[in-house]
């Protein structure tokens, strides 16, 4: 819902793909009244934005919507994990502060996701080829308010029973990160 995607994505393709015919646009994923003059498309993308809606499965219900005969959807969500309650504690908590205490209590969760991401992947969490950087990363870590997640297993029956077919999944890097997702319309 933020026009500032719109932007970005254009000067993305721009750089990118100018002669892809790529087009994009802005639209709710929780009002499907907004989302069904768009149409359908081949591929729907969410990457890493329906688990903080509120209300996650209602958005990837109605993200499935958009998606034309024999089209692609492509989503990653945070991975159901034994520590997702605690991360949900801490966005909760987090969002709650001051703006001080938001800054003053990223720190050490930088520190520690730091080393973390380094121990699990066995690469430098500041060197990466897309997304944020590495703060803005830990900002969504951390404070990324609302917080959903689900399993490999809860997303694909979820998904599949809307007229989907898994194509493939790529497993969270991290316990909490997201898990990759590539599904077709029959």
């Amino acid at each position: 819902v933020n026009p500032g995607c719109i932007s970005v994505s254009e000067r993305n393709r721009a750089q990118l793909a100018p002669e892809a015919g790529i087009t994009f646009q802005l639209g709710n994923a929780l009002c499907p009244s907004e989302l069904a003059p768009l149409g359908a498309f081949d591929v729907v993308y969410a990457w890493g934005s329906l688990h903080h809606s509120g209300a996650m499965w209602d958005a990837v219900r109605n993200t499935t919507k958009l998606v034309g005969p024999k089209g692609t959807l492509v989503l990653a969500l945070y991975n159901k994990h034994s520590t997702s309650a605690a991360w949900e504690r801490i966005k909760w908590f987090y969002n709650r502060l001051p703006r001080w205490g938001q800054r003053f209590m990223l720190i050490p969760f930088a520190a520690v996701i730091y080393i973390a991401k380094l121990l699990v992947t066995r690469r430098n969490p500041l060197e990466k080829t897309r997304g944020m950087d590495f703060w803005y990363d830990v900002v969504d870590w951390v404070g990324g308010w609302p917080y959903e997640y689900a399993s490999p297993d809860e997303v694909t029956r979820f998904v599949g029973p809307l007229g989907f077919t898994l194509r493939n999944m790529l497993p969270a890097q991290v316990p909490t990160g997201c898990n990759e997702f590539v599904f077709t319309r029959w």
